[in-house]
Formats: C-alpha cells, structure tokens, sequence
C-alpha cells in the first residue's frame, strides 16, 4: 500500500473515531428533575455517584452522620457546609467598589441544572479528618461524550500502530538521534566535573529532609496542614512521576539526601577522592566497615518489589499520617547507615529502596542517560577507572559498568564516572523516549506489573468514590481489619498473580501468532516493555489532580511549616480553589492515550531484531496491544466514566 493510501486510512479511521461518540450527544433527551439527599460521612458521601442527563435539574439537600463536612463540585458555581444539621451554600457578589465579597447563605436545598456533559467529582471542602482530601463523589452528566471519545481515540490508537507495522517502516518510530549535553553545554561540563558538585546538589536536599522530619514529628498531625506530607506525597511524587523520571531517570537517585549521610560516613569524605595505588578488592579505595561484597544470588530487584508492596500497603497512613513518614524516614536512614558499614557501595539504593525499584525499570524509558561516547576507548583501557575508581573520581557506587552499559536500570546518574574517566569519554545524552527496550528479568518484568496495579489500585481508592474502600485502607481510624486484609490480599494477589499471569499468556498467545521467533521467557520480557510507558503515563495521570486540586495546600504550608499559626508569606489562609478542575479527566485522558502509544511504538521497536517479517510483526504485536488497550480503558473509565 502506498504511503498515500496508508495515511488516507488513517484519516478516515480518525474521523470515524470522533464523529461516532460525538453524534451521541445529539440523541434527544427528555429533562427531569432529581431530588436527591446526599449523605456525608467520614470518608465518603452516600450515593457516592449520581447519574443524570443533560439539561435536568438537580434539588440537592444535604445532611453530615458525624462530623461537619462540605461539598465543592467541579465545574459547577456549587459549595456547600453541612454543620450540625445545618446546610449553607456560599455565594458571592460584589461591593460598592466593584470587590468581590464571599459569605454563606442557609439553605435547606439547592437546584442546579446539570448543563455540561461529563464526569464532575465533588468533593469535601470542610477538613474532616485524615483522609479529608480524598472524600469524593461523582456526578456523570450523559451523554458522557469525553469519556466515548477518549475510548474511542484509545481504539484509534492500536488500530493505528499496528496499521503502520503493517505498512511502513519500523524506523518511523525511532525519533532522533541523541545529543551528548556535555559536548553542548560545556560549561555544564566543567560542572559536574567538579568534585563538589553532587554534595553541593545534595546539601539542601540533606537539610531540607532534616525540616521534613521535625515538621513529621512536631508538626502538626493534620496531613493536610503538614508541610511533609504536602511537599513529598503531593509536590514530589508529582514532580517525580511526571518530571524527573521521563525526562531524568534516575536523577533523583543524583540528589536523594537519605543515602548520603551514610555514604559520606563510608567515604570518610564529603567532596574529596581517597585513591589507593594498590586495589583491594578490585577497587582503588577503603570504606569504613566491614567493605563486603552483596551477595550475587540476590543481585536483583526482588527485594526492592516486596518492600515495595509492603509500603504501599500502608499507603493511604503513609500519606496522610505525618509521624507515619517520619518513622518511614527515620527507618530509612538508620538501614542505610547499617548497611553502609557492611556492605560497600550503595547496596540499599541497589537492592533494597522501595522507590529505586520502579525509578529503575521506568528510567529505561527516559530521555536522559549516561553512556560511554566511544566503546572501544573503553576495550582499550586496561585500569577501567570508572568501576575500579581513578585519582579523580570513586568507583561507580552503583557497582556498574559504563563501558558496557547499554541500559540505564541502575546508574543513579551520580557523574562518578564522568570524573574518574581518564580518557573523558562518558557523556550525558538528551535521547529518544524509551530508548532501552529490554528487561533482563522477571523480577524487572513484575516490577512493571506492580506499578502498573497500584496505579490502578490508587486511583480506585484514592481518586475513586467508594468510601468503604477508603475505610479499609485506612485501618489504624477505622479499625476494619478484615476489610483491610482483604484489600492488601486483593492488591498483593492481581500484583504477584493475576496480571503476571494474564500478561504470561497473553505473551505466549503473542508468540504462537507469530511463529515462536524465540522461546517464551525471552517474547514475554520483549512485550513487557509495552507496560513500562504505558505504566509512567497512567501514574502522572493518576497525580494530576493532587496537584491541580490541592496546590492551595503547598501555599498554606509553605507560610507554615510546622502548623503553629505563622504566616510567613501571606498565604497560610489561601482558599481552596481548585486549578481548573473541570478540565482533569480531559486532561488525564490525553495522558492515557499518549501512554498507549508509546507503549506500542517503543514496544514494537524492541521487537524489531526478533521479529522481521512484517506480517509477524502485528501478529506479534496484536495481543499485547489488547492487553494495553484493556488496562488504559480500564484507567479512563475510572477517571472519565
């Protein structure tokens, strides 16, 4: 088929992708009238969905079964307080000097006429108690034409990838050619070239952490008020999933302060190198303590899935308990410094850190990585500086090869190895997205599978609006044990068991389409990869709104960090006034879609030298491509449905 042809199809598929959900909305609706008593409870509303047309009018009354609670709905002129059997609604107007004035006005109920089509949340503007900002609701508006018409794109999306396996080159995909920073930017190169560099990077971070801890034990215990809580499960995880590991990698890993007091400790130094002319054990350098060797039957991520499990288990205390991050933090610190005096190098970045697990595995999707500029310097130079260490630099503390590194799994980007290169040849590269396109492992390949079902997992019960969810994560309130047990036996059993499970056969199924082009282990670690873009997007979805929803929260504690009245720069009272809430399961949609691509475009890419022959090749592809499609369907109808 010509190139002419193959993109007429494209656009005429396109077309119908839009035009079938949008003629949805012109189905003729007959208006009613809904009146509707919504119950408020800790930590949910009852119903917790209310389903409506376009054009009826809803007579809303509201009542609270414990504690005083509020109602804001998206994209609506709509806030209520229910306090003591009492409900208030605000309104606005504005003075003889044009400024705007805000009071409450009693009600007994209110109408609104649900004029725009969609899923709007509602959601509790009066704090209530620990989990006050996940208590939610939500009102679908039908036709829900955005929710159709992003199903329908997703749809568009596979036909479209595997249209264009089928008919055109698989290098349309690649993207550009990497650029080495360091050659563009050598100022930057000097830099980090520079011994103090990464301790300079560090040190705020180092105290920063310190004030987060204070602020966890002494602080105040509302999440909410907390400046912990606020600027590490709502700034950074944000900033961290959307930012840094598309973009970064593991550049995190560069400036984390929780192992550096315990590799200063090791060192002996903070900036400076200690270099030996006689190597023991392999490397030019003595550590405090023991200095033994990670054991090589668990040189892998295994550990790391586990904890991993373990601390999301916890999630919804970890999250809004500040001493809960606190003792997470303060455990943290005291397994490095332990381990530090065992074993040398970083060990529990390696092998043990809940978050460097999946830092890793989404890492081989970034846009950044370190790499040797040219590899046969690298076969020529004997002393190998940067594994064994050099006079101006330490050995890799992540134990890795650079000269024949080929994925960026575990080098935590600490330049290392830009500085201890006599030859200067490792570089920094700008590179296509999901340029590593391998697992090693099925402990990598259940890591993917992992984060894939807690982002699934934390958008039911933290985005969602079933309230007895909520109350079975959050046990230590509640004290529901055997929901909570049922809820850590549902997410640990579809995390280790049913999606490795279906994903194994579906791979299987994959490679019997195609013609077995190798043996199952080595196609279900190809396919995998799929997961890992479509997996990074559907948790910046998922963090979206603890951003565009509760940014007002950031400005509260950044007046007052520690909840005891201050208010350093004027905003410890700003209002809570959501960031275009209206617009978010739009925008996590788009974000959803862009997932489904990647993952099909990067995945089929890593299939490109195993399978050549075209017609194989959407064979191949096609049942992991169901597979995405159903997880990214699932996603949207949580978000949009």
């Amino acid at each position: 088929m010509s190139r002419k042809k193959t993109w007429l199809v494209i656009l005429l598929s396109f077309e119908l992708a839009v035009l079938i959900p949008l003629s949805l909305a012109f189905l003729p609706i007959t208006p009613r009238t809904h009146t509707i008593l919504l119950e408020a409870r800790k930590f949910g509303y009852s119903p917790a969905r209310i389903v409506v047309n376009k054009g009826d009018t809803i007579a809303l009354s509201m009542a609270s079964a414990d504690v005083p609670h509020g109602f804001f709905l998206d994209g609506y002129p709509l806030e209520l307080i229910n306090k003591q059997g009492v409900t208030f609604r605000k309104y606005t107007w504005q003075d003889h000097e044009g400024k705007p004035i805000t009071d409450w006005d009693r009600v007994s109920s209110t109408k609104f006429v649900a004029s725009r089509p969609g899923k709007f949340t509602f959601r509790c503007i009066q704090t209530c108690g620990n989990l006050h900002p996940f208590m939610t609701g939500e009102l679908i508006v039908r036709p829900n034409t955005s929710y159709h018409l992003m199903a329908s794109l997703s749809i568009w999306t596979v036909f479209c990838v595997l249209f264009l396996i089928r008919f055109d080159s698989p290098t349309r995909f690649s993207g550009f050619k990497r650029i080495n920073i360091l050659d563009r930017l050598p100022g930057l190169k000097r830099l980090v070239k520079h011994r103090s560099f990464q301790f300079l990077i560090i040190l705020p971070n180092v105290v920063v952490f310190y004030l987060f801890i204070l602020s966890s034990l002494w602080g105040s215990p509302v999440g909410n008020r907390n400046v912990a809580i606020i600027f590490v499960w709502i700034l950074w995880w944000f900033v961290l999933k959307a930012i840094i590991v598309p973009l970064g990698g593991r550049i995190w890993c560069m400036v984390c302060p929780l192992p550096a007091p315990a590799e200063w400790l090791s060192r002996k130094r903070l900036t400076t190198v200690k270099y030996f002319q006689k190597p023991f054990k392999r490397l030019h350098h003595r550590f405090t303590g023991l200095q033994k060797d990670w054991p090589k039957k668990m040189d892998n991520i295994w550990l790391q899935n586990i904890l991993f499990l373990v601390l999301i288990s916890f999630g919804m205390i970890l999250i809004t308990r500040p001493i809960a991050t606190a003792i997470i933090f303060l455990i943290i610190l005291g397994l490095t410094l332990v381990l530090a005096l065992i074993f040398r190098q970083r060990v529990f970045c390696l092998y043990l850190c809940p978050v460097g697990g999946f830092l890793g595995t989404y890492s081989m999707a970034s846009m950044t990585a370190v790499r040797v500029i040219d590899p046969d310097i690298c076969k020529k130079h004997r002393e190998k500086s940067c594994l064994a260490g050099g006079p101006g630099g330490w050995a890799c503390p992540w134990n890795q090869y650079i000269g024949k590194m080929s994925r960026n799994n575990y080098c935590g980007l600490c330049t290392e190895c830009i500085k201890s290169c006599p030859k200067d040849n490792v570089g920094v590269f700008f590179r296509p997205f999901g340029s590593d396109r391998m697992l090693r492992g099925y402990d990598e390949m259940f890591n993917v599978m992992i984060m894939l079902v807690v982002a699934i997992a934390f958008s039911i019960t933290m985005l969602g609006p079933w309230g007895f969810i909520k109350d079975a994560a959050n046990v230590t309130e509640s004290g529901q044990i055997i929901p909570f047990l049922i809820y850590l036996a549902s997410i640990w059993t579809l995390a280790l068991l049913i999606f490795p499970g279906l994903f194994a056969l579906t791979a299987k199924g994959a490679n019997r389409l195609a013609g077995r082009p190798a043996d199952d282990r080595t196609v279900t670690l190809k396919l995998a990869y799929t997961l890992i873009p479509v997996g990074i997007f559907a948790w910046i979805a998922f963090s979206l709104p603890a951003v565009m929803i509760n940014y007002n929260y950031i400005l509260s504690v950044i007046s007052d960090p520690l909840g005891l009245g201050w208010n350093l720069f004027g905003t410890a009272d700003y209002p809570f006034n959501p960031l275009y809430p209206q617009w978010i399961p739009l925008i996590q949609g788009g974000i959803l879609l862009a997932g489904l691509y990647f993952g099909l475009t990067r995945g089929y890419l890593g299939l490109k030298n195993l399978v050549q022959e075209p017609s194989r090749r959407i064979r191949i592809m096609i049942l992991p491509s169901l597979f995405a499609l159903l997880v990214v369907n699932l996603l949207l109808k949580l978000y949009m449905g």
